[in-house]
């Protein structure tokens, strides 16, 4: 006969526990977003905010022009966005990773 030990545990503010199967799921979705060469300003909207309003989306691109613009060594031409916005998903991806704000 085994003994159970249950422990309470709660998570830091800003996180949240969930199970493994919709941890995988994210992962795979996570995975074909990479196969997706660009995003429209909605794309990313919907990567890092969970919605499809663009504008928290439209306000980052904004406040991190400077590292993000491809005459500032990045990788999106805003100066051409007139047409609407051409952002490198594997490369967007890579910096909301190292810029989480």
């Amino acid at each position: 006969m085994s003994d159970t030990i249950l422990i309470r545990h709660e998570a830091p503010k800003g996180f949240q526990f969930i199970s493994e199967e919709e941890y995988e799921r994210f992962q795979a979705w996570k995975q074909a977003q990479r196969g997706i060469c660009t995003w429209k300003l909605k794309d990313l909207a919907r990567y890092k905010y969970g919605t499809k309003s663009t504008e928290r989306a439209s306000r980052y691109l904004t406040k991190h022009r400077h590292d993000l613009d491809i005459e500032q060594g990045g990788f999106i031409d805003y100066v051409n966005t007139h047409n609407g916005w051409q952002i490198p998903a594997a490369e967007m991806m890579d910096y909301l990773l190292s810029h989480p704000d």
